[in-house]
């Protein structure tokens, strides 16, 4: 007997274990029904064998909410110092008139504590320092924020960055240097009405721009920016360099970009809520970011982006009512006389995405990942896609497991020109096509465990690709 045919027997095995064989509880008519689809779809009757008869019942938004950031809080705290800032207290406006010359004056290990009020300034972190807003009388209380589910300290809303009176310029509300890192942290801000930016421009400014730095960002809310709400970047080693002669290979990187975004709010950026690009790997933790989109006549960004070998890992978001899509990742284009040499593979898990339009999918890749660095997409919730609820393509390389998709404007879970190296016990139901297509030269190589029902289509649809090694 071959390794493939040992695994698939062992796989069926533990799925009779699990649950009732196939076709319990089914009334005569709806195995009639789902037998002749099944036909349809293409899928080997030993590869259904190993699928869940299940009917699926997803959790409410609420309570996915609740997962979510659970999951979020676990993976942000071992991530952020608690101990290291014991040096001097430096407030504004008591000791300083303006938060940038406290900064300018705190040495690592210091504490810029900021009093409520609107700053109108740009400013340039230092490393090591953090940087707080005032939690007196009674500024760590949660408050509502509107259209969010998340709560932010009233501090945050009381304390406020304003970018109105500034010009478009390669600063964005904060910059955070090339070399700056985890020890560097900024809580509990309003940052709003950075200028909108040329898009276009090589190095145009984000609200919170994060190039070649590790920063925490924390408790802060963004809205209304006329860029990306937070833009991350490598610094390359020729980084003044023309685009055409640059560098963009792994080795040729100078400073690393892996800060820790936390329980944040980014609404309305004129492009992104988070963008991740060149070899970034920030870790994106349980933020709520919503209606975020492009500028008129151009097509609708998603809440957040990965491209050119980023690596973010984004744990327990609310991504919700953007209209170019929910969390996507791509390759590229090429770029420079050395272009990126490894894949673009975020790890996506255990986030709460629904209604982000109709342009895009809820959650995608498409030309990422690889066998050794593959995309994953692990536990999240998708509700109401406008397109499909998860897809690979373009040559994608991925892992999906364990994520409950319902109502998907098209399929449930769609492998398109992609591989998949796991497959395995998905959810999908009420999507207006089938489960589960795996079509034109795509390639699955394990799939155990998956569930499809009340779907428009077929649970499984095999059309032109391929299942099993």
């Amino acid at each position: 007997m071959s390794k493939g045919a040992i695994l698939l027997t062992m796989c069926a095995a533990l799925v009779w274990a699990q649950g009732p064989p196939e076709g319990a509880g089914e009334k005569p008519w709806e195995k009639r029904k789902r037998e002749n689809q099944d036909r349809a779809g293409g899928v080997p009757e030993r590869v259904l064998k190993l699928q869940s008869m299940e009917k699926v019942a997803p959790l409410s938004i609420d309570d996915a909410v609740k997962v979510a950031l659970k999951a979020a809080r676990a993976a942000a705290l071992p991530l952020i110092d608690r101990e290291f800032h014991k040096g001097k207290r430096l407030r504004v406006p008591g000791n300083f008139k303006t938060i940038q010359s406290a900064i300018d004056a705190a040495t690592a290990g210091d504490i810029v504590t900021v009093g409520p009020g609107t700053y109108f300034e740009l400013l340039v972190m230092k490393d090591g320092v953090k940087l707080v807003s005032d939690a007196a009388d009674g500024g760590n209380t949660l408050a509502d924020v509107e259209g969010a589910r998340l709560k932010l300290p009233r501090r945050t809303l009381r304390t406020i960055l304003d970018g109105s009176k500034s010009k478009p310029s390669h600063h964005g509300m904060i910059d955070f240097g090339p070399g700056i890192g985890r020890k560097t942290i900024v809580d509990g801000f309003t940052f709003q009405n950075l200028p909108e930016q040329d898009h276009h421009i090589p190095g145009h400014a984000h609200g919170l721009n994060v190039r070649g730095a590790s920063p925490v960002i924390m408790n802060c809310y963004l809205r209304a920016n006329g860029s990306t709400g937070i833009g991350n970047h490598v610094v390359y080693k020729d980084q003044g360099s023309a685009i055409a002669k640059r560098d963009f290979r792994w080795a040729n990187i100078k400073h690393p970009a892996n800060a820790v975004i936390y329980n944040n709010i980014i609404r309305d950026s004129l492009g992104l809520g988070i963008g991740c690009n060149h070899f970034s790997a920030p870790q994106i933790l349980g933020n709520e970011v919503f209606g975020n989109s492009e500028e008129p006549g151009n097509e609708p960004t998603p809440g957040m982006g990965a491209k050119h070998g980023a690596a973010p890992t984004i744990i327990g978001n609310i991504v919700h009512d953007n209209p170019g899509g929910g969390i996507l990742s791509r390759k590229g284009d090429p770029q420079g006389a050395h272009a990126i040499d490894r894949p673009t593979h975020p790890t996506v898990e255990r986030n709460v995405v629904y209604g982000n339009g109709k342009v895009r999918g809820a959650i995608a890749c498409g030309g990422g990942g690889s066998a050794r660095t593959p995309v994953r997409f692990i536990g999240n919730f998708i509700y109401d896609a406008g397109l499909a609820g998860i897809g690979l393509s373009r040559g994608a390389v991925g892992i999906i497991e364990g994520n409950v998709v319902s109502g998907s404007g098209t399929a449930g879970i769609a492998i398109n020109k992609a591989t998949a190296l796991k497959l395995n016990r998905n959810r999908v139901t009420g999507a207006k096509g089938a489960g589960f297509v795996i079509v034109d030269g795509a390639k699955v190589i394990e799939m155990v465990g998956n569930a499809a029902d009340g779907n428009a289509g077929p649970r499984f649809v095999l059309r032109g690709g391929k299942i099993g090694n």
